[in-house]
Protein backbone atom coordinates (compact mmCIF):
# COMPACT_ATOMS: atom_id res chain seq x y z
CA UNK A 1 0.00 0.00 0.00
CA UNK A 2 1.38 3.69 -1.08
CA UNK A 3 0.63 6.09 1.72
CA UNK A 4 1.56 9.54 1.44
CA UNK A 5 3.34 11.20 4.74
CA UNK A 6 0.55 12.88 5.60
CA UNK A 7 -1.83 9.58 5.15
CA UNK A 8 1.07 8.01 7.26
CA UNK A 9 0.60 10.00 10.41
CA UNK A 10 -3.44 10.45 10.57
CA UNK A 11 -3.28 6.67 10.20
CA UNK A 12 -0.94 6.81 13.41
CA UNK A 13 -3.15 9.54 15.14
CA UNK A 14 -6.24 6.81 14.00
CA UNK A 15 -5.19 3.98 15.46
CA UNK A 16 -3.56 6.22 18.77
CA UNK A 17 -0.50 4.74 18.17
CA UNK A 18 2.47 4.99 20.93
CA UNK A 19 5.10 4.99 18.85
CA UNK A 20 5.66 5.66 15.05
CA UNK A 21 9.14 4.93 13.34
CA UNK A 22 8.19 5.60 9.38
CA UNK A 23 11.09 3.65 7.07
CA UNK A 24 11.99 5.51 3.74
CA UNK A 25 14.43 4.75 1.23
CA UNK A 26 15.83 7.92 -0.37
CA UNK A 27 17.23 9.03 -3.71
CA UNK A 28 20.20 11.31 -4.05
CA UNK A 29 19.78 11.64 -7.80
CA UNK A 30 21.79 12.77 -10.19
CA UNK A 31 24.22 11.66 -7.55
CA UNK A 32 24.73 8.00 -7.53
CA UNK A 33 27.49 7.30 -4.98
CA UNK A 34 25.52 8.93 -2.23
CA UNK A 35 24.34 6.43 0.26
CA UNK A 36 23.93 5.07 4.09
CA UNK A 37 21.71 4.47 6.79
CA UNK A 38 20.60 7.80 8.10
CA UNK A 39 18.18 8.06 11.23
CA UNK A 40 16.03 11.32 11.77
CA UNK A 41 14.32 12.84 14.92
CA UNK A 42 12.60 16.12 14.81
CA UNK A 43 14.80 19.32 15.59
CA UNK A 44 14.61 20.74 18.99
CA UNK A 45 13.15 24.28 18.12
CA UNK A 46 11.96 26.23 15.08
CA UNK A 47 13.61 29.43 14.67
CA UNK A 48 11.27 32.35 13.89
CA UNK A 49 11.15 35.41 12.70
CA UNK A 50 11.11 38.39 15.51
CA UNK A 51 8.87 40.96 13.55
CA UNK A 52 10.78 43.62 11.65
CA UNK A 53 14.37 40.89 12.19
CA UNK A 54 14.51 41.03 8.06
CA UNK A 55 15.92 37.17 7.59
CA UNK A 56 17.72 37.44 11.06
CA UNK A 57 16.45 34.62 13.73
CA UNK A 58 16.56 35.43 16.75
CA UNK A 59 13.85 33.64 18.90
CA UNK A 60 12.84 29.74 18.89
CA UNK A 61 9.13 27.99 19.51
CA UNK A 62 8.85 24.68 20.67
CA UNK A 63 6.79 22.55 18.31
CA UNK A 64 4.44 20.15 19.74
CA UNK A 65 6.59 16.87 19.23
CA UNK A 66 9.13 18.36 21.35
CA UNK A 67 7.43 17.03 24.69
CA UNK A 68 8.98 13.70 23.16
CA UNK A 69 12.31 14.75 22.11
CA UNK A 70 14.16 12.56 25.14
CA UNK A 71 11.78 9.99 24.31
CA UNK A 72 12.78 10.66 20.26
CA UNK A 73 16.32 10.71 20.77
CA UNK A 74 16.34 7.23 22.99
CA UNK A 75 14.36 5.29 20.14
CA UNK A 76 16.47 6.88 17.43
CA UNK A 77 19.66 5.79 19.38
CA UNK A 78 18.37 2.25 19.89
CA UNK A 79 17.29 1.37 16.66
CA UNK A 80 20.54 3.70 14.34
CA UNK A 81 22.77 0.97 16.87
CA UNK A 82 20.71 -2.19 15.84
CA UNK A 83 20.65 -1.40 12.11
CA UNK A 84 24.45 -0.57 12.08
CA UNK A 85 25.40 -3.73 14.36
CA UNK A 86 23.14 -6.96 12.57
CA UNK A 87 23.39 -5.59 8.98
CA UNK A 88 26.78 -4.01 8.40
CA UNK A 89 24.82 -0.90 6.80
CA UNK A 90 27.42 2.51 5.99
CA UNK A 91 26.70 5.09 8.56
CA UNK A 92 25.18 8.37 7.99
CA UNK A 93 24.86 8.36 11.79
CA UNK A 94 21.54 10.26 13.57
CA UNK A 95 20.58 13.57 12.35
CA UNK A 96 17.29 16.11 13.76
CA UNK A 97 15.72 17.46 10.61
CA UNK A 98 12.97 20.27 10.02
CA UNK A 99 11.58 19.51 6.75
CA UNK A 100 10.10 16.12 7.45
CA UNK A 101 7.09 16.22 7.46
CA UNK A 102 5.92 12.95 9.22
CA UNK A 103 8.36 14.01 12.02
CA UNK A 104 6.15 17.42 12.52
CA UNK A 105 3.74 17.70 14.97
CA UNK A 106 3.55 13.88 16.09
CA UNK A 107 1.53 13.54 19.24
CA UNK A 108 3.78 10.43 20.16
CA UNK A 109 7.71 9.63 19.65
CA UNK A 110 8.33 9.40 16.08
CA UNK A 111 11.88 8.60 14.42
CA UNK A 112 12.26 8.33 10.48
CA UNK A 113 14.62 6.02 9.51
CA UNK A 114 16.68 6.53 5.86
CA UNK A 115 17.19 2.63 5.22
CA UNK A 116 19.40 3.40 2.20
CA UNK A 117 19.27 5.20 -1.13
CA UNK A 118 17.77 3.19 -4.54
CA UNK A 119 19.84 5.87 -6.60
CA UNK A 120 23.08 3.83 -5.31
CA UNK A 121 23.07 1.13 -7.92
CA UNK A 122 24.93 -1.67 -4.67
CA UNK A 123 22.36 -0.53 -2.24
CA UNK A 124 19.20 -0.38 -4.78
CA UNK A 125 20.30 -4.33 -5.48
CA UNK A 126 20.05 -4.92 -2.01
CA UNK A 127 16.83 -3.24 -1.11
CA UNK A 128 15.46 -5.12 -4.11
CA UNK A 129 15.68 -7.94 -2.79
CA UNK A 130 12.99 -9.83 -0.17
CA UNK A 131 15.94 -11.23 2.31
CA UNK A 132 16.75 -7.92 3.00
CA UNK A 133 13.73 -6.00 3.50
CA UNK A 134 13.13 -8.98 5.97
CA UNK A 135 16.42 -8.16 7.95
CA UNK A 136 15.48 -4.46 8.14
CA UNK A 137 12.08 -5.22 9.45
CA UNK A 138 13.28 -7.50 11.82
CA UNK A 139 16.52 -5.64 12.88
CA UNK A 140 13.63 -2.57 13.90
CA UNK A 141 11.63 -5.15 15.69
CA UNK A 142 14.88 -6.33 18.13
CA UNK A 143 16.00 -2.92 18.59
CA UNK A 144 12.33 -2.09 20.10
CA UNK A 145 11.83 -4.91 22.07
Amino acid sequence: MDLSLNDRVAVADRAKADLFVSLHFNSGLPNRRVGRLGTYLSDTHRNALEPGAHLRRRSETALPEHAFDEQNYQIAYRLHRELVQSLGLMDRGIRRARFMSVLRGQSRPAVLIEGGYLSNPVEATKIGTGSYRQSLAEAVARALE
